[in-house]
């Protein structure tokens, strides 16, 4: 919450707007709960609640994917499928024209390593396997071998979630440049905060020494 407090008072113009892209993962999952009857919303999202139900100042993507949802227009079998193909195509095209190497080669690792996880995951249920992916053009990336190997000897999925997200850290650190005060360091210390905060380590970690590599 201090984060993205921050960054509203701080950043802005396409910085900012770059920002709220990353953080339109939360807009996505709220859309996704609101609309599957669950009670549970996150707050820190850029869209407030009533905006999303009385559909107002949403971005194009989110606001096609509702009229598609009202109209039944959907084609997926799952419907949200189509939502979080267009919340990473929107990511993936932002990314293209805007000159944050960061966010170009985040949206690529994110969108590839899904896809992976997703490949995996349907060879392992054999044809009764229906293989949800990205649908996302990116550019070719990193196959992933080395760590879908690792997440199947996994003890258990919690184990597996946190071989996943200790990877996207990694792969945070390597790509977030050397200045600490450029756009591209704003991007990793957001994108890595989610992914901290989704552990809730605050409980049990000095945040500031794991974010510190970032700074």
């Amino acid at each position: 919450e201090n984060l993205i407090e921050v960054c509203s008072e701080d950043v802005a113009g396409k910085d900012l707007e770059l920002v709220q892209a990353l953080l339109g993962f939360l807009d996505c999952r709220n859309t996704e709960a609101l609309l599957r009857g669950h009670d549970t919303f996150d707050e820190r999202a850029p869209l407030s609640r009533a905006a999303l139900e009385e559909r107002e100042d949403l971005p194009e993507y989110l606001e096609a994917f509702l009229e598609a949802h009202d109209s039944g227009s959907i084609s997926d079998d799952y419907p949200f499928d189509a939502l979080w193909r267009d919340y990473f195509n929107h990511l993936y095209e932002l990314a293209d024209l805007s000159v944050s190497r960061f966010l170009q080669e985040w949206s690529v690792y994110e969108v590839t390593l899904r896809d992976a996880i997703t490949r995996q995951r349907a060879e392992s249920l054999g044809d009764k396997a229906e293989m949800r992916m990205s649908g996302v053009a990116a550019a070719e990336g990193e196959n992933h071998g080395a760590l879908l190997s690792t997440l199947s000897e996994a003890a258990n999925p919690m184990e597996r979630e946190r071989l996943l997200d200790t990877a996207r850290l990694a792969k945070i650190e390597s790509i977030s440049g050397i200045d600490p005060f450029s756009t591209d360091a704003v991007l990793s210390y957001v994108a890595a905060t989610m992914i901290l905060d989704r552990w809730d380590v605050g409980k049990s970690a000095d945040v500031t020494k794991m974010l510190e590599v970032f700074a």
